[in-house]
């Protein structure tokens, strides 16, 4: 059994109004960026806020997390591998790392998204008193997403027992809410967007030189993605030049996408994990996000779009019309079909400028939503309970 801590806390007595655990324990993905997001946003408010990282030591993305210059606790979690021969400790390591939190008396530990062991370790941290702020991306699995019943069983744990819980969209708020009938006080919502940063402000105006319209798929390669309804309305246009589509992820359906597209010129495959680098190169040289997703809650891949000031377009599906300030920020299909996707890639490919204008729009939205100010107060209100 190993803990770890990177840097020794010294004198955790009071010296910010609030101090506040930030606990993550997957290995990289949408988790551990929203939880790198949160502890820069409550890092820098005005009132600056104490924040201490619970992270797995097997976290690929941890020199970003040391980078930030905040205490980082690193929790020797099993792997799956592992998971038979170390079960027998399993207990004591999660006792061993509630008292090690207990002792840096944080007013509050945020659960920033479902991950291995987080909810036997909530019981931990509720038996010593501590406060629960848990984050649920979504009410429930997608379809056809990864151990799905594992998700279902281990969110209804965190939902029941965290004092509050902090949905990112409206969409997830209302379907929170009708299935566990929790009352207004005990839920928040806070816009995923808030805590993004800005890196850019605008789209360059390549349509002056000549360029094609380089669009962008990114993310999971799963079946609610709703791949297989984007090849079905990019068929009209097959032989129309004057754009691009870069199609990056990794996931079950790379199979599939390689056997859809292995004939189209316009397209180029980048399947299996994208690096942050990339992922960066990625957002900053296309010129619209595709999200042909046939369900939904909100998008952390749109999160990072509007961080880019890159427009999106979307099916009518879950938050992602809210999520784009219903068209303030990209295009929404009128039918959550191909008919309906290929319809609004014809008014692209029509008028690709108007992406500029929305271009705007996106960066106007990330704007507005970096005001809220729902973080620092939530956890300054739940610290001081």
């Amino acid at each position: 059994m190993t803990i770890r801590m990177d840097r020794q806390p010294t004198n955790y007595r009071r010296q910010v109004p609030t101090r506040v655990v930030l606990h993550y324990w997957g290995t990289r993905g949408g988790g551990s960026l929203f939880t790198l997001f949160l502890a820069q946003h409550l890092k820098a408010a005005q009132q600056p806020i104490d924040v201490v990282l619970s992270l797995s030591d097997s976290n690929a993305d941890i020199q970003l997390f040391r980078a930030e210059d905040i205490n980082v606790i690193t929790f020797d979690r099993p792997r799956l591998s592992t998971l038979l021969r170390e079960m027998w400790a399993l207990p004591f390591r999660l006792r061993a790392h509630a008292d090690l939190l207990v002792s840096l008396k944080p007013d509050v530990v945020v659960f920033t998204m479902n991950s291995p062991f987080a909810w036997p370790f909530i019981y931990s941290l509720k038996r010593r008193g501590l406060k629960i702020i848990y984050v649920t991306h979504d009410a429930e699995p997608h379809p056809g997403d990864y151990a799905a019943t594992w998700q279902r069983l281990t969110q209804d744990v965190l939902i029941r027992r965290a004092d509050h819980i902090v949905a990112l969209s409206g969409h997830v708020l209302k379907r929170v809410a009708e299935k566990y009938s929790t009352p207004k006080g005990r839920t928040s919502l806070i816009p995923l967007e808030t805590i993004y940063p800005i890196k850019r402000t605008h789209l360059s105006s390549w349509r002056f030189s000549n360029e094609p319209t380089r669009l962008l798929f990114y993310g999971r390669l799963l079946p609610y993605k709703g791949l297989n309804l984007l090849s079905e309305a990019l068929k009209p246009f097959k032989f129309q030049p004057g754009w691009q589509l870069t199609i990056a992820g990794s996931g079950p359906l790379e199979a599939t996408i390689r056997r859809d597209f292995a004939d189209w010129p316009q397209v180029n495959l980048e399947l299996g994990w994208i690096s942050n680098q990339r992922t960066n190169e990625l957002f900053s040289s296309h010129h619209l996000l595709l999200c042909p997703y046939t369900e939904a809650s909100q998008s952390g891949v749109i999160a990072e779009a509007l961080s880019w000031a890159l427009p999106s377009l979307v099916m009518p599906t879950g938050a992602l019309p809210e999520q784009i300030g219903f068209g303030a920020a990209g295009l929404i299909a009128r039918t959550a079909d191909a008919h309906g996707l290929s319809q609004a890639l014809q008014t692209v490919f029509d008028k690709p400028e108007d992406l500029v204008n929305l271009s705007h729009g996106a960066a106007k939205l990330l704007a507005e939503r970096g005001a809220n100010q729902g973080w620092i107060e939530l956890v300054k209100e739940i610290g001081d309970v």
